[in-house]
């Protein structure tokens, strides 16, 4: 090893170490002796570049260098020099020479150099050989170093221990692969599960997606079939009607004619039409003036006819008038009605009165017994309280009694003797001394009576409790313990009161306040003293009932009376209302017999009747040649099919229009649809899904292979940890031999040691004695931590040792004291 600034050490320092035997280490204090176990250290556990606490604690203070450390080590097969510069920019350099030639700087030589050491050094062991200067003096934990498992085993079982130890240590590394030390998943096992889990659920999204496709697909595979079923039809019906057309115009001409014979029919037609006009107009004068005639006759009978039944009936006699009737039944049955509700406050204020009274005696005994739960506060808890200082205070008034020296006075003389300066009351008188006691007789003598500081101490005690428990009694105004019991009592009384009070009115007020149930009984009052000699509620009901039947009949009686006299009133004013109308009907007639006669005399005045009817036969002759024209061109077209060819072509020209926007419509689908396929197929969804089944299998072959290992793991892990537990068991009698051995060099014959399951000395035993490790002096615990370190050594290998590493030991020890 060569250190350079490291701590005290200044310029480049080599130690060179044996490699079999000891190597010892001499120097004073501030020397570096324990700087090179740290920097041995430091230079395995720590990077160059590190700022940890550890490394800046190494850096010299009396000069401005970055520490270095260069070790030249053989470990295992490898044979290396490896050194570093602890800084902000430190270097790290790794020179192996065997097995192979090898050479690294910087992070690489740190991580090849912790690999070796990892490979080649058991780390636990290493720091267990190690007794560091200042550590505590305490055994170091042997229990979990392998190395010393396998070297105890082969010593308790022979050939074939070591394959045992390296079993239990791979099925505890297979173990912890798969489980955490508390049995939860861990590892590539949960994450191959979570995996797996995550894997199940793309797939399912990716197969949707597939799903969604395949159904975009075989949607575009319809609209496709459609659009080209609707190519061939839309063909086929622009053809059918291009035909229609050419048909079409071929008859434009026949038509044309058609139209034009038409218009002559319709010119003939309006003459006609004229001409049978006056002839309708003047068979309407005759039958107006006939109509006129005879109408005039008839009002003439009908007004005669009303007249008679008016005065047949103006002669019949007219009911009574019935409202005199009805108001004394509406009177029975309101006085019936006030009686019944009388009745019925009477029954309500009785229960609302008993209610009201109730509640009232509630509130009194609320209030007379919340008064007495105020005056007493003496709660459970209070008299606790008081019941534990009245029991702490006779306590310490019986401890400081029970040692207090007795004091009898007794009065011989005339002289009257004082205590404490207070003269005797009476002859005689017994005390205990809790404190310093004086009796004196007036020039005669003086008794001083001591006791000793504890029953002082326990007076005042007492004195303290007894103080504590009168303020307790005076906060609650009681001047005893009985006195506050009873008063807790009374208190306890009282609350049972106070909560019987508050349920029986809140029973009684059912919801309502006091107030609003003392209106209630005042509005029940003034209800049932609008009666006098205030019936029960079923006689009040029952006459109620009969008043209501009666004024019932009597409204049925009177509403028939009242529908007579208002039906011969109706009746007496329609025949009033006829004979009226029939003489207007008489004045109208007549005036309209006037007007018919005038206007025939006018109108034969401008054409005789005969005239008329020789105008319209001329007219119908030309209407009916005229029309005779139409129908022979008319006949021409339906012989040639003109108008089934026009509907055709009107049919044929709505079912294209039809066919093509149904067309369109279907195009348009069909692009969307091209759309959303051309922008699915770019994502690949086919292969994604393939690949996230492929995942899947490839994740449950891989999760049933694990899920196995990892159980099987599990298991032998059980069984072996627990043979593991009694193997241990077996290794304490070699190792028990190996410090004895080593300790009766030292110590001699009558040395021996116990040693726990956990390899810990338990006890040392010297010529018969023995004696716990925990109780041994500071000397002796080091001199055992020494031997078991050592033993330990001897027991990894007994050709080569193993290093151990003592710093400054010993130092509790003398060749001396044993």
């Amino acid at each position: 090893m060569v250190l350079e600034n490291f701590r005290g050490i200044e310029g480049p320092r080599e130690i060179v170490f044996a490699e079999r035997g000891i190597t010892l280490v001499e120097g004073p204090n501030e020397a570096g002796k324990s700087s090179i176990a740290e920097a041995l250290r430091l230079v395995r556990d720590f990077k160059a570049s590190s700022q940890a606490a550890d490394v800046r604690a190494v850096r010299p203070t009396h000069v401005q260098a970055d520490p270095r450390v260069e070790i030249e080590v053989r470990s295992g097969p490898y044979h290396l020099v490896y050194a570093k510069t602890f800084g902000r920019k430190g270097t790290t350099r790794l020179t192996v020479h065997a097995p192979r030639p090898e050479s690294h700087t910087g992070d690489a030589a740190h991580d090849r150099a912790s690999a070796i050491f990892a490979e080649t050094v058991d780390a636990e062991l290493w720091r267990a050989l190690h007794l560091v200067q200042g550590q505590p003096l305490d055994q170091p934990v042997l229990a979990d170093l392998e190395p010393l498992h396998l070297a105890l085993a082969e010593r308790d079982a022979g050939e074939g221990a070591e394959v045992h130890a390296d079993v239990l240590d791979r099925v505890e590394a297979e173990y912890l692969t798969y489980f955490t030390a508390t049995g939860r998943p861990t590892g590539d096992y949960a994450r191959l599960r979570d995996a797996l889990d995550a894997a199940v659920a793309r797939e399912r999204e990716a197969q949707a997606e597939v799903e969604n496709v395949a159904r975009l697909v075989e949607k575009h595979e319809r609209l496709r079939l459609r659009r080209d079923d609707l190519a061939v039809e839309l063909a086929e019906q622009r053809k059918e009607a291009q035909s229609l057309r050419d048909r079409s115009d071929a008859l434009d001409q026949l038509r044309d004619e058609c139209r034009e014979a038409r218009q002559v029919a319709h010119g003939a037609d309006q003459s006609a039409l004229a001409a049978r006009r006056a002839q309708q107009r003047r068979s309407e004068l005759l039958q107006e003036f006939e109509a006129a005639e005879q109408a005039l006759s008839q009002a003439e009978e009908a007004a005669a006819a009303a007249q008679a039944e008016l005065e047949e009936l103006e002669a019949r006699p007219v009911p009574g008038d019935p409202d005199g009737a009805i108001d004394a039944a509406r009177e029975a049955l309101d006085d019936a009605a006030a009686r019944l509700d009388a009745a019925r406050a009477e029954s309500e204020w009785r229960r609302a009165k008993e209610r009201l009274d109730r509640a009232r005696a509630a509130v009194q005994c609320l209030t007379e017994a919340s008064e007495t739960l105020a005056q007493h506060s003496v709660t459970a808890d209070v008299l606790t309280a008081i019941g534990d200082a009245h029991t702490q205070w006779r306590t310490a008034e019986a401890r400081s009694l029970a040692g207090a020296p007795q004091v009898r006075i007794e009065r011989l003389g005339e002289a009257i003797p004082t205590v404490d300066g207070a003269p005797l009351a009476g002859d005689t008188a017994e005390m205990a001394a809790l404190r310093t006691t004086v009796v004196e007789v007036a020039d005669g003598v003086r008794v001083t009576v001591a006791p000793d500081a504890e029953i002082a101490e326990r007076a005042d005690d007492a004195e303290q409790a007894r103080r504590a428990y009168e303020r307790l009694l005076a906060q609650v105004g009681a001047t005893d313990l009985d006195d506050a019991r009873g008063r807790a009592a009374q208190r306890d009384e009282a609350q049972r009161q106070v909560d019987s009070a508050t349920a029986e009115l809140r029973a009684a007020l059912d919801g309502a306040t006091e107030a609003e149930l003392a209106a209630d009984v005042a509005a029940l009052d003034q209800r049932r003293s609008q009666v006098d000699d205030v019936p029960e509620v079923n006689e009040a009901r029952a006459a109620h009932e009969l008043a209501k039947q009666r004024y019932e009949h009597v409204v049925r009686d009177s509403q028939q009376a009242r529908e007579e006299r208002a039906r011969r009133a109706a009746v007496a004013q329609a025949l009033r209302d006829r004979v009226v109308s029939a003489g207007a009907d008489v004045a109208q007639a007549a005036a309209r017999l006037d007007r018919a006669a005038a206007a025939l005399d006018a109108a034969r005045a401008e054409a005789s009747d005969d005239d008329v009817a020789a105008a319209l036969e001329r007219a119908d002759e030309a209407r009916i040649q005229a029309l005779a024209t139409v129908e022979a061109l008319d006949r021409d077209l339906r012989e040639h099919g003109a108008d089934q060819i026009a509907a055709d072509l009107a049919t044929a020209e709505e079912v294209l229009g039809s066919t093509e926007r149904r067309a369109q419509q279907l195009a348009e689908e069909l692009v969307g649809v091209d759309a959303q396929l051309e922008l699915l197929g770019r994502d690949g969804l086919q292969d994604a899904a393939n690949r996230a089944a492929e995942q899947v299998a490839d994740l449950e072959r891989r999760w049933a292979s694990m899920d196995a290992r990892a159980r099987a793991a599990r298991r032998l892990h059980t069984t072996l940890a627990e043979h593991a537990q009694r193997a241990r068991q077996r290794y304490v009698r070699p190792f028990r031999e190996a410090i004895v051995d080593l300790g009766r060099t030292v110590f001699g014959e009558g040395f021996d040691v116990e040693i726990s399951d956990d390899l810990a000395i338990v006890s040392r035993t010297l010529d018969g004695r023995t004696v716990p490790f925990s109780s041994l002096s500071g000397g002796a615990r080091e001199q055992l931590g020494v031997l078991g370190r050592v033993a330990t050594a001897r027991l990894v290998s007994e050709e080569s040792g193993a290093p151990v590493v003592l710093d400054d030991a010993l130092g509790y020890a003398d060749p001396i004291r044993r």
